[in-house]
């Protein structure tokens, strides 16, 4: 069954956060993305990775450019590997705060179009976000006009911290535990040099 991860990177980072404390190394966003894909699409015998695509906000050298320098370079080598990604532009900050623009847009948009074009019959969305809830419901919709049947799924991190624990609306819940994260971690380092 070809499957499609698609990542909200900022609200897989909280929530890894969230689950397992704000120490090293659940402080940064220092999970590898293609290696957790493939370990998602795993847990089900006979599916494919078809694609990976990444969702997240940048900020600008001027909000913070230790987060500007590491964002640039992680998406950079994402794209290398063949994973598609999609930046947006983050405002607000200094004192109030900060909102990606565009993000759950593009993803739901994206998840929408796939499924207009038939691309995958699995979608894992890595993401609690129930936002995503209504593209989810209109995917569903389409398949069933095209007379196909279609698996969803939301991935996310649970652990002793964590507070919320539900799926996107309308997904089956998969758990990303602690010992898949840390399996998962990317040994790159992508912030600046410390001087």
């Amino acid at each position: 069954m070809d499957t499609i991860v698609f990542f909200d990177g900022q609200n897989l980072f909280r929530s890894a956060k969230d689950a397992w404390g704000p120490t090293s190394p659940y402080n940064w966003p220092s999970y590898d993305v293609a290696r957790l894909a493939q370990r998602l699409v795993s847990l089900t015998p006979g599916r494919i990775l078809k694609q990976i695509r990444f969702y997240t906000g940048v900020l600008s050298e001027s909000q913070d450019f230790e987060k500007h320098w590491f964002w640039t370079n992680k998406l950079d080598h994402l794209e290398t590997q063949g994973i598609y990604v999609y930046r947006a532009r983050v405002r607000g900050g200094v004192n109030g705060p900060r909102q990606e623009k565009g993000v759950d847009v593009s993803l739901a948009m994206d998840l929408i179009r796939a499924t207009y074009d038939q691309e995958y019959e699995v979608a894992i969305i890595v993401s609690q976000d129930s936002d995503f809830g209504p593209a989810v419901r209109l995917a569903k919709d389409i398949a069933k006009e095209q007379q196909r049947q279609l698996t969803f799924e939301s991935a996310f991190p649970i652990g002793p911290g964590t507070t919320y624990q539900r799926a996107v609306p309308g997904t089956d819940k998969v758990v990303i535990d602690k010992a898949t994260y840390d399996a998962c971690r990317d040994p790159n380092e992508y912030r600046p040099p410390k001087t």
